[in-house]
């Protein structure tokens, strides 16, 4: 696999303003779909957005790339995010259209931010897709009401789930919020993510509502059951961090998106983090629950979530873990008591989400799918201290 951004990217979360999952996704649906399904989890009728032909010219017009030698589509990431891979004298790039937001004016602040924690990141030693500068100096073109960006393009190859691979992606995250820890503040960056328990029900609550709707009579009294269980979690969850004291834990800037699917690698060794479209303001401790989840997660394939291994491969979650605290500036012990409740926090998330935008999770029915992660969180919620543990040197 080749460089760029990956499968599910959306706009964060912004405080200032409602958000509906059904029009915005607040979350990242990451967990559940690499395998799962070949529609793509922004919905299964949803159109890829396409440059034309004239915009290709004018906007590269902009770049210093000599003669361009081949534009071929690339059909990878968001769906909402049109990109090309571009062969020129300079080299090879990927050039994106970025996915439309609420406001061009909020659009632009959000990703002139993106960009300088991009830049910050690689000042720090963290590999990523360089953003290439324009002619006119700078790395974001506004042309007409959309905005533009071109990457290095970078080789690599999928995530393959070693241990060492996991041991390097949690390396190549806490180098990169040492980085982040010597920018400045930007308010441009959104808040929130998978410590907004309110937004968490929200979204199930949502999600609940157009599964009702579109799952069979037959399968009402499992999805109710399956819904209790779901809520009775994020009860627990929310008294769990409440007591525990997540408030007190700080903000920082976070990737807000650091999964597998925005990692390339060359062996176990990590060649490049993209995808900075979702850098927020976070407590760290849910950025590294989530990306340890992510990391370790069992393969799941086919269409029949039901079918799906539970559970997590305990090697790459001590891998991630390892290589985290290695590297991580403060004490791992800190934010340890916090990751399996905000593990379980990020998979409701994620999966509600998408259900209640779409009434399905990337074309495969909720009924089951939600029984799938009530199985997943129940087997988190039984280990929660053998996970905390990972964490604690």
């Amino acid at each position: 696999m080749q460089g760029g951004d990956q499968a599910g990217s959306r706009d964060p979360r912004d405080p200032r303003e409602p958000v509906d999952p059904r029009a915005d996704a607040s979350f990242h649906g990451h967990l559940f779909d690499g395998d799962a399904s070949a529609a793509s989890a922004e919905g299964v009728g949803f159109v890829r957005e396409r440059f034309q032909s004239r915009e290709i010219a004018q906007v590269l017009s902009h770049y210093d790339l000599g003669v361009i030698r081949e534009i071929r589509e690339y059909r990878r990431g968001s769906r909402r995010a049109a990109k090309l891979k571009i062969s020129a004298d300079a080299g090879n790039f990927l050039l994106k259209r970025r996915a439309l937001g609420r406001s061009l004016e909020r659009d632009r602040e959000r990703a002139a931010a993106g960009h300088a924690v991009q830049q910050r990141a690689a000042a720090g030693g963290v590999p990523v897709a360089g953003l290439v500068p324009l002619r006119s100096g700078g790395t974001l073109l506004q042309f007409g009401d959309r905005l533009y960006e071109l990457h290095a393009w970078v080789q690599g190859e999928r995530y393959e789930r070693h241990a060492e691979q996991a041991r390097s992606g949690g390396t190549g995250l806490a180098r990169m919020h040492a980085a982040f820890a010597r920018l400045q503040l930007l308010e441009e960056l959104p808040q929130g993510g998978f410590t907004d328990i309110d937004g968490v029900r929200h979204a199930l609550d949502l999600g609940a509502q157009r599964a009702i709707e579109r799952t069979p009579a037959e399968g009402q009294q499992r999805l109710a059951a399956s819904l209790d269980a779901l809520r009775a979690h994020v009860d627990r969850v929310e008294a769990k961090l409440a007591v525990k004291g997540l408030t007190l834990q700080p903000s920082a800037i976070c990737h807000g998106d650091f999964h597998p699917g925005n990692t390339l690698w060359s062996g176990d060794h990590l060649v490049a983090v993209i995808d900075f479209d979702s850098v927020r303001y976070e407590a760290i401790a849910a950025e590294v629950a989530n990306a340890m989840l992510q990391f370790s997660v069992r393969h799941r394939k086919g269409e029949d979530p039901l079918r799906w291994p539970i559970g997590l491969v305990s090697e790459n979650l001590r891998g991630f873990a390892a290589g985290y605290a290695g590297e991580s500036a403060a004490p791992t012990r800190v934010m340890a008591p916090f990751i399996p409740w905000l593990m379980l926090s990020a998979i409701v998330a994620e999966a509600a989400s998408p259900i209640a935008r779409d009434g399905d999770f990337a074309g495969i029915p909720a009924e089951p799918f939600l029984c799938a992660t009530v199985q997943m969180m129940d087997w988190i919620a039984e280990r929660t201290r053998a996970i905390s543990a990972t964490l604690e040197v």
